[in-house]
This record gives C-alpha cells, structure tokens and sequence, in this order.
C-alpha cells in the first residue's frame, strides 16, 4: 500500500512484485508446541504430520524450527536446541600453521600437505552441458522445470561434496593438533580480483568457520593472524623479498641461503606470528573471539532433519 500512495504524491516507483510460491525458501516457527511438536512424526501447523529421516537424535531442549527448501526439490526441517555447556577436552597435540592455497588446498608447518580436490572443476563439463539443455526449455513448462531441478540437483551435489571434505579435514585437524593458526583472508574480496571461480571452489571462508567452532569441543585453539608479508618473509631470518611473484613456489632467500618451499615457508611464518611474545602476534585477541564464537555455537546447535 505504500507504494500507491507514493504514487499518489507524484513519487516515481514500480509496482509491488508478485510473490510467488517459487520464492518461498523457508518457515520458521519460533516456539516450541506452540506451531510445531515432533515425535514420530513432525507435527506442524497448519500442515498436519509429516513423515521425516532423521540423520540424528535430537539431544537437548528444542527451542524453535526452519522449515527449508533447497533449489532442488529437497525440504529439510532445521531444530535450534538449547544444551548444557560440554566439557572440555584436554588435547596435547603440537601446534600447527596453516597456509591455505589453490594448487594445493592446504600445507602445515610440519611439511604435510593437503591436496585440493577440485570438486567444481571435476563436474563443470556436466553442468555446462546440462545448462545449455536447459536454456533451450520454455519457460514454464514441464521440460523447463525438469532441466531446473536437474541443474539444482548438480550444484548441491558439488556443494555436498565440498562439505563433506572440508568437515573430515577440519574434524582431523582439531582432534590432532592443540595449537592451530592460519591467516585471516578476504577471500571474497580476493574472489572479485583474480581466480575467483578457483578461491570459491576451495571454500576457504567455510573451512575457517568450522575449525573455529570445533576447536572448543576438541580442546584445540584457533588463531587467525594478519596475512601481510607471511609468503614474502623468510621464516628463518624475517628477511623480506619485495621481488617475490605469485609464480615463485620455492623461496629462496638471498641474506641467509633458506631455500624451501613457498607454502611451507608461509605456513612456518603463520605459526610464528600466532605464537605468543612473537612479533606481529594477535593471539591472544584471537582466540578469546574464536572462543566465544565456539562456545555460542556450542549451546545453540541446528539439528538438520531430512524431510
């Protein structure tokens, strides 16, 4: 109504847009036995009992519900519960940095590296053919709807695949290691200048939010330092190559004769930066923010049942 009344007073604006059911992505019920009760069955108001898969129990007190649909037809039926504060875990693993890349997804301090499994990139010919499939459909029709879902039922396939390997890699880290630093990126604003499609794929941002908030379950700390400079200082006499390009994967410095690899170079500097009474350490700030973080997600935790 406002935008005819706006109208009224001589004010240029469209029209209100059409709401369409197609763009309803989810419900939420805010209270408990007030419009929703879950059983055997989920019991919502006003569409009665559903059937649903549980991928797990429920432990704790259920305090709201979102009913979500994705792009490809699936509902799910995310719980937000309430829970006693868990102890923790006494974890004596060593400490590890953490430089994160594209050739290879991540290298440690200590020498291992993580490959990076490309999971866009192993399925990009499919989606394009099926993309161009489904720009010849008419728009809604059946065909249309059909190549729609398929093309959505793809994407999610990728993204699940992301998922899954960024969760075992981040729930092995934590259980290991006691001490992990890695650096604190702008992926996105990265994203936007070179290798987006590349830096999208790796999911860094994502792999940073669930170290942070499975580190205090696990006994681990997590610290995020400041980038500048860790792949252009030499990790073993701070000399800094201003020379250095990204096409330069073994570092070689020319004050003290370190020649090594550029990742694990940077993955060293990390570490040192993140450690206490080393210059250039935040992190001690670090860890008390990741620390909180952890322990708010500790207390309220989504519990994603498939519909």
């Amino acid at each position: 109504m406002q935008v005819f009344k706006l109208r009224k007073k001589g004010v240029k604006c469209g029209f209100p847009r059409f709401k369409s059911i197609e763009r309803m992505k989810s419900l939420h019920y805010p209270q408990y036995e007030a419009g929703f009760w879950l059983d055997k069955k989920l019991k919502v108001t006003p569409f009665g009992e559903i059937t649903i898969k549980k991928h797990r129990e429920i432990k704790g007190e259920i305090k709201t519900l979102t009913l979500k649909r994705e792009s490809s037809g699936k509902w799910f039926a995310i719980f937000c519960v309430e829970k006693e504060e868990p102890i923790l875990r006494e974890n004596r693993g060593k400490a590890v940095g953490i430089d994160l890349g594209l050739k290879t997804f991540a290298t440690l301090s200590n020498g291992m590296e993580i490959d990076n499994p490309r999971h866009f990139k192993r399925y990009e010919e499919r989606l394009a053919f099926i993309q161009r499939k489904f720009s010849f459909h008419k728009k809604r029709t059946k065909n249309y709807k059909k190549a729609k879902i398929r093309v959505a039922k793809l994407n999610e396939k990728v993204s699940d695949c992301r998922r899954d390997f960024l969760h075992k890699i981040s729930t092995e880290l934590v259980n290991i290691y006691s001490f992990v630093a890695l650096e604190k990126l702008a992926s996105k604003e990265m994203a936007e200048e070179n290798y987006g499609k590349s830096i999208n794929d790796a999911g860094w941002s994502m792999f940073a939010n669930m170290l942070a908030y499975k580190a205090e379950g696990a006994g681990c700390r997590v610290v995020f330092v400041n980038p500048e400079n860790t792949s252009k200082m030499c990790s073993r006499c701070g000399n800094i190559r201003d020379d250095l390009t990204l096409w330069d994967r073994t570092y070689k410095c020319p004050t003290c004769g370190l020649s090594t690899d550029r990742d694990l170079n940077s993955a060293v500097n990390i570490l040192t930066k993140a450690t206490p009474g080393q210059g250039g350490s935040n992190a001690c700030n670090s860890f008390h923010k990741e620390r909180d973080v952890a322990l708010a997600t500790s207390v309220k935790q989504e519990a994603h049942t498939y519909l």
